[in-house]
């Protein structure tokens, strides 16, 4: 069966909270994603750390999940790992509190989209329905039907945040080469301060 939407997208959360609480979905977070969260718990770095994991790619995540990924490791002095969202017991996000999400407004990008997931401008379609969303998400099919160019619009600007990040992490994996691997902690501090950076730059 095709995952490519039709052309009548529809999609209206119902706040089912399947997304938030399936052990299939991992929430992977960008310089920005990570941002976001840090200004929404008042600037708290140590609460910040206790809400993300750090996926090591080699041992936490298999081929599947590798094959989909698409921000790029940092390689760190623990190992190439992926920040995410943490989930309990494997299962609810953190941040997840029935029915709704306590940093709603600043959740990360990829919470935004879901469940449509953006491809990149070589791509046939330039957006299909997430994997396996079609039969765990019930909001799919219903609200009245979505806008292209805002869709559209969505899918760039999220490409264009996916190939920030990457471009960051590669200057810090450029350093990590040659000997001087940060650790997690120290990836999520650059990764705040740049994205302060970035934000007051695209903000001005």
């Amino acid at each position: 069966m095709s995952n490519s939407p039709p052309l009548d997208v529809r999609f209206e959360c119902q706040q089912s909270g399947h997304c938030c609480c399936d052990p299939q979905i991992i929430v992977t977070t960008t310089f920005l994603d990570i941002f976001q969260i840090f200004s929404q718990l008042d600037g708290d770095f140590e609460y910040l750390l206790k809400k993300l994991t750090f996926y090591r790619v080699e041992t936490d995540l298999n081929l599947e999940l590798r094959k989909r990924l698409v921000l790029t490791p940092v390689q760190t002095s623990d190992g190439k790992i992926i920040p995410g969202l943490m989930k309990i017991n494997g299962l609810n996000c953190v941040f997840y509190s029935k029915p709704n999400c306590s940093i709603y407004n600043s959740r990360p990008r990829a919470c935004r989209n879901y469940p449509i997931a953006f491809l990149g401008a070589e791509a046939e379609a330039p957006f299909i329905w997430a994997k396996d969303s079609k039969e765990t998400c019930p909001g799919i099919g219903k609200g009245i039907p979505l806008s292209f160019p805002s869709v559209i619009q969505q899918g760039k600007i999220t490409l264009e945040e996916i190939n920030t990040h990457n471009d960051l992490v590669h200057e810090l994996n450029i350093e990590a080469s040659k000997g001087k691997p940060l650790s997690a902690r120290e990836v999520v501090w650059m990764f705040i301060v740049y994205a302060e950076k970035y934000s007051s730059e695209n903000n001005s």
